[in-house]
């Protein structure tokens, strides 16, 4: 009865350290930690023309709710969000710009009265803490299996004067949201161009 005890131990530590050993190759092989993230980074892309299909309540309310976990310099969240998804709104909206036939269109403000300020040189955090707002909207939207495009052409004065809900903020970017069209939907050549890391990073 011993010998087979002291054989299953054996037999258990064996596949203990069989298992840790499949853990470390795994870990070495997805060094960033989560493939799950590191898919969503990659297969994120910028989308030029959306279907019509709309965009469902709970995906939208993830990605707000991602955007208002957004960090921001002394946790003082400058920024401010505009949903725009309505016909009406979308209509006024597409006066000056047509957002690539994106059912919803997020605006992303900020305010540089609200923002933290760099004492040394006065550099004012609010348009970093609105592009960490966008960063997590448009990841999040990625992983909901939604396209988008960070749109930065634009006029500011101009959405203010047909969105006048916005007009004590300073609009920092828009985001387009929806469903790929099936012809002009897909990414473009430019997506994979990506300049190697050596070119990128310095070592100090």
């Amino acid at each position: 009865m011993k010998k087979i005890l002291s054989r299953l131990s054996d037999v258990t530590k064996i596949t203990h350290r069989a298992s840790f050993s499949d853990m470390d190759q795994k870990i070495m092989k997805h060094q960033y930690g989560s493939d799950a993230f590191m898919n969503i980074l990659q297969s994120r892309y910028s989308c030029h023309s959306f279907n019509h299909y709309p965009v469902s309540a709970s995906k939208l309310e993830m990605i707000l709710e991602a955007g208002r976990l957004a960090p921001s310099a002394k946790n003082l969240q400058p920024t401010r969000i505009w949903v725009v998804k309505s016909e009406e709104a979308l209509a006024r909206l597409h006066q000056v710009h047509d957002c690539y036939g994106a059912p919803v269109v997020l605006i992303v403000g900020c305010r540089n009265e609200e923002a933290w300020v760099r004492e040394c040189d006065g550099v004012n955090a609010a348009k970093t803490d609105a592009a960490i707002v966008l960063t997590h909207l448009m990841l999040t939207a990625t992983d909901a299996g939604l396209a988008n495009m960070w749109i930065w052409d634009f006029d500011p004065g101009k959405i203010r004067e047909v969105l006048p809900e916005t007009r004590n903020h300073g609009i920092y970017g828009l985001l387009a949201i929806g469903h790929p069209s099936s012809s002009e939907g897909k990414p473009t050549e430019l997506h994979a161009q990506r300049k190697p890391l050596k070119d990128i990073v310095t070592e100090l």
